[in-house]
């Protein structure tokens, strides 16, 4: 079979990325990937089988590279877009969109540009410490977890994240406080209990003997007593990777524990994996979804999707009813376009004239809930 590929350049933000399609007949896969002269940020994976015809396999790999070259330009069109306003909230939500897709520095400089905004913003400080926790550059991202907490002393997603932070930078002490602190919030935050497990593992492998520290035998005791914990709020199929923790703990094994945590907390806390609603938005309010029904239709499947996975997250709760709300106003949209038709074709349908100015009437309030909501 003859080498199938195709290459674009797209410049953005003062940077040069390139967008690289191809098909590795071997493996039976079309790869598309964005890069830049230094790293590769994005790497997307479709099974095509090579017993397909040509014509069709070349259609599949022009289809998804123009797919990816599609979405890297209507983000920095959005991106464009959002530096003439004033709203800390869309900075916010590029600099999420950006972080998903690996792009960290141009991440950063949103969350930047969102707390100039808006100093007390403290969902972006969460995310420019995430930023820098990506990056390894702990003492930055304690820094600003702590300035996001002078501002709001009850954000547990602070405290664990900068436990984790102190945890990285091997300040046991430091971690074991904000995390605990991050439990006394939430008593049922899974990942806290996880990472707060995880800490006293690393005491216990280190065998540290500093007085401020709980005994060995007690670390052991909080290892089992949280990552037991972790193990209940999480989903089922990670029970036999805690087993296998339990059975290293038991017989002081402790290196071989890591690995496992290191794979349970790849799979599990992927903090991106279901924020897509920032993309959603920033689609929505500035990249001309706003009346794309498949767009919108397609953005709900995935909502309920992650709700079946993650019935406990509240976020996903709250921007499913946010989707159906936009639904019932597209629908509503619709519904006076008719009226207008009815009329356009009878202009002497009293009905649908009355229908008209009733819906235009009573669906002002709806309208304005709706960008309050979005806003």
């Amino acid at each position: 079979m003859e080498a199938l590929g195709l290459k674009s350049e797209v410049m953005a933000g003062g940077t040069r990325f390139l967008v690289q399609t191809d098909y590795f007949a071997p493996t039976e896969k079309i790869i598309s990937t964005l890069s830049d002269a230094n790293k590769e940020f994005i790497r997307n994976e479709t099974d095509f089988s090579k017993d397909v015809p040509l014509e069709k396999l070349k259609e599949a790999l022009n289809s998804i590279h123009r797919e990816m070259v599609s979405e890297m330009e209507l983000l920095f069109y959005i991106s464009d877009k959002i530096k003439t306003i004033n709203h800390p909230v869309s900075n916010n939500k590029l600099g999420l969109v950006f972080l998903k897709q690996g792009l960290i520095d141009e991440a950063i400089k949103e969350f930047q540009i969102a707390l100039e905004r808006n100093p007390e913003f403290i969902e972006a400080y969460n995310n420019l410490g995430l930023a820098y926790l990506l990056q390894k550059n702990y003492k930055e991202a304690i820094e600003i977890f702590h300035r996001g907490l002078e501002r709001n002393t009850r954000f547990a997603d602070l405290y664990n994240n900068v436990g984790y932070a102190f945890y990285e930078l091997g300040d046991c002490k430091q971690a074991i406080k904000r995390l605990e602190k991050a439990l006394e919030i939430n008593r049922d935050y899974a990942e806290a209990h996880f990472n707060l497990g995880q800490t006293f593992l690393k005491i216990l492998h280190e065998k540290s003997e500093d007085d401020e520290l709980p005994d060995l035998n007690e670390c052991k005791n909080q290892a089992l007593e949280h990552l037991m914990i972790a193990a209940e709020l999480m989903p089922p199929r990670n029970l036999k990777y805690f087993d296998k923790i339990y059975e290293h703990i038991g017989t002081d094994n402790i290196e071989a524990t890591f690995e496992i945590l290191d794979n349970i907390k790849a799979v599990n806390y992927d903090r991106f994996e279901v924020d897509f609603e920032s993309e959603f938005y920033l689609k929505f309010m500035f990249g001309g979804k706003g009346k794309d029904d498949a767009f919108i239709s397609n953005y709900t499947n995935d909502l309920r999707t992650s709700i079946e996975k993650h019935p406990q997250y509240a976020d996903l709760h709250n921007n499913l009813g946010i989707v159906y709300l936009i639904q019932c106003r597209n629908l509503f949209l619709k519904a006076l376009d008719e009226f207008r038709q009815a009329i356009k074709i009878n202009p002497e349908f009293s009905k649908a004239e009355k229908n008209l100015k009733l819906a235009e009437n009573d669906g002002k309030g709806f309208l304005i809930l709706l960008r309050a909501i979005l806003k």
